[in-house]
C-alpha cells in the first residue's frame, strides 16, 4: 500500500479518536452543569419545597429549555487556581448563562462531596429562613466559609458578624415598652447559619442540614452545576402578580377563645376555616403565604412581620369572636380606618362583610372600625388589612355551625370570593385611585 495514503489513514484515526474524546468529555460537563440547573419559585402554604436530585431538567426561571439558549458555548472548567476574595472573583467560578439570571442578591454554596448527592430546600418564611437538606453525602465536611452570600458588590462568607443594639419595644399583649437587644447583621443576606450531619444507618453516607437564617424573606431560584448550588434571592413583589397573606389567628399554646363547654377552641376553628381557603386559593394564579398551616404557636408579631416583609397585597387574618354573655351572635369585620398601598381598609372590609353574609346564615353585624392600638397586628401591619371575625364561640348557634366541617367550607368560599372581589374591584396595590 502507499506510504502517503497509510499516513494520511493513520492521521485521519488520530483525529478521529480526539474528537471522540473531546465530545465525550462535553457532552459530559454539559450534563452535569447544564442539565442539571433548574427553577424552584413555589406557591403554596409554608413550608415550600423544593428537590434537586440528580440530573434535573434543564429549565430556566421562566420555563424556557436552557439547551436552546445556548448554554454550551459558556461552558467553562471550574477555575480552581482562583481564590474566591470578592464578589468578581466569585463569579469568575459560575456559568455565565446561570450567573445572568441569579441577579444582585443571591447565595453560592459549595457541595459536599458524594455521588448521588441530592438537596431538597425547605423555604421556612415566617421564620426568614430557609432549610437545605443533603443526602448522599459522603465526605459531611460543609462549613459556613463554604457558604457564600452576595449582595451587590459585597461578598461575605464563614459566620455572620453582627454588632448588639439595645431599643424598646411595645409588648404585644400588654402594650408596655420592654427593652430589647437585636443584633445588627448589616449588610450580611444571613444572620445565622447552622449546620447538622449525622450518618446514616448501615452506610457510609452522610445527610447534613444547612440552616439559614436570613434578614427578610425572599423569593427563591435554585441552580446547580459540577461544583455549587446557587440560589437568587428576589423580593416577592419581584416574582409573584399576586401576593396574599392568610393567618389563621391563634394556634399551639394559644387556644384563643374557648367555647362554654370548654372543649372547642377558636385556634381549631380559624385553621379548618384557612384549610379549606387554601383549597380554593390553590386553584388560583396567587402566591398565598400561611402564618400557620397546623396548631403552632406563632405570636404576634412575626404574623404582621410577614405581611410586611413581602409586602402583600392583603393581609387577611380568621379569627371567632367570644362574649361573657351568650346572646351576641353573627359576623364582623374589624378595620383600622386607613388608606395602605392605594387600599381602602374600609372598602376592603365592607366587601368581605358582604360576601360572608351571602356565603353563611350567621347574623351579618358589618364593619367595624378599631383603634389600631387596641390589635397589635392591626396597628403593626403596614399593607391593607382585614380581620374576621366569623362568629361567636360564646353563642350556642354559632359554635354549632362553625364546628360543621361543610359550614366551614362555606365560610372559606366567603372568604375566597372576597378575594377575588377585592382583586378585581380595588385599587392595584400601590396605586391610588383616579
Amino acid at each position: 500500500m502507499d506510504k502517503a495514503l497509510l499516513r494520511k489513514t493513520a492521521m485521519q484515526s488520530v483525529a478521529l479518536m480526539i474528537a471522540v474524546v473531546v465530545l465525550s468529555y462535553s457532552m459530559n460537563n454539559y450534563h452535569t452543569i447544564v442539565m442539571a440547573a433548574s427553577s424552584f419559585i413555589s406557591s403554596g402554604s409554608e413550608p415550600t419545597k423544593a428537590v434537586v436530585q440528580g440530573k434535573v431538567s434543564a429549565k430556566a426561571a421562566g420555563g424556557g429549555n436552557l439547551l436552546a439558549a445556548g448554554l454550551m458555548e459558556h461552558l467553562r472548567e471550574e477555575p480552581a487556581d482562583i481564590p474566591i476574595t470578592d464578589v468578581a472573583s466569585l463569579k469568575l467560578h459560575i456559568n455565565e448563562a446561570v450567573l445572568d439570571q441569579l441577579g444582585d442578591n443571591f447565595l453560592a454554596i459549595r457541595k459536599p462531596k458524594g455521588g448521588q448527592l441530592s438537596m431538597e430546600l425547605t423555604d421556612l418564611y415566617i421564620k426568614h429562613s430557609i432549610r437545605l437538606d443533603f443526602s448522599g453525602v459522603s465526605d459531611p465536611e460543609l462549613t459556613s466559609s463554604m457558604v457564600y452570600r452576595v449582595r451587590g458588590d459585597k461578598l461575605f462568607k464563614d459566620d455572620p458578624l453582627y454588632t448588639e443594639v439595645i431599643s424598646y419595644e411595645e409588648q404585644d399583649d400588654t402594650g408596655g415598652k420592654e427593652q430589647v437587644i437585636t443584633r445588627d447583621y448589616g449588610e450580611d443576606l444571613s444572620h445565622g447559619i447552622t449546620i447538622a450531619t449525622k450518618q446514616e444507618p448501615d452506610s457510609k453516607q452522610y445527610s447534613v442540614q444547612l440552616l439559614l437564617e436570613l434578614d427578610t424573606v425572599y423569593a427563591y431560584t435554585v441552580f446547580e452545576d459540577s461544583a455549587y448550588y446557587y440560589i437568587s434571592l428576589k423580593k416577592p413583589s419581584e416574582a409573584y402578580d399576586k401576593i396574599l397573606v392568610i393567618d389563621p389567628g391563634h394556634g399551639g399554646k394559644d387556644a384563643g377563645a374557648v367555647a362554654r363547654n370548654n372543649k372547642d377552641y377558636e385556634k381549631d376553628i380559624n385553621l379548618g376555616i384557612a384549610l379549606e381557603l387554601k383549597k380554593l386559593l390553590d386553584q388560583q394564579n396567587i402566591k398565598v403565604y400561611y402564618t400557620r398551616t397546623g396548631n403552632d404557636t406563632v405570636f404576634l408579631r412575626p404574623r404582621s412581620n410577614l405581611a410586611n416583609a413581602v409586602d402583600c397585597d392583603y393581609f387577611i387574618s380568621i379569627h371567632c369572636n367570644s362574649n361573657s354573655v351568650s346572646y351576641p351572635n353573627g359576623t364582623e369585620v374589624l378595620f383600622h380606618d386607613a388608606r395602605v398601598k392605594g387600599v381602602s381598609n374600609r372598602d376592603l372590609a365592607d366587601l368581605f362583610s358582604e360576601e360572608l353574609s351571602k356565603a353563611i346564615p350567621l347574623k351579618k353585624k358589618g364593619s367595624i372600625e378599631k383603634n389600631p392600638e387596641d390589635i397589635f397586628i392591626m396597628g403593626q401591619a403596614k399593607v391593607p388589612m382585614v380581620l374576621l371575625e366569623v362568629g361567636y364561640l360564646s353563642n350556642s348557634g354559632d359554635l354549632d355551625y362553625l364546628l360543621d366541617q361543610e359550614n366551614q367550607k362555606a365560610v372559606a368560599q366567603g372568604i375566597y370570593n372576597g378575594i377575588l372581589r377585592a382583586y378585581e374591584e380595588l385599587p392595584a396595590a400601590g396605586q391610588e385611585e383616579n
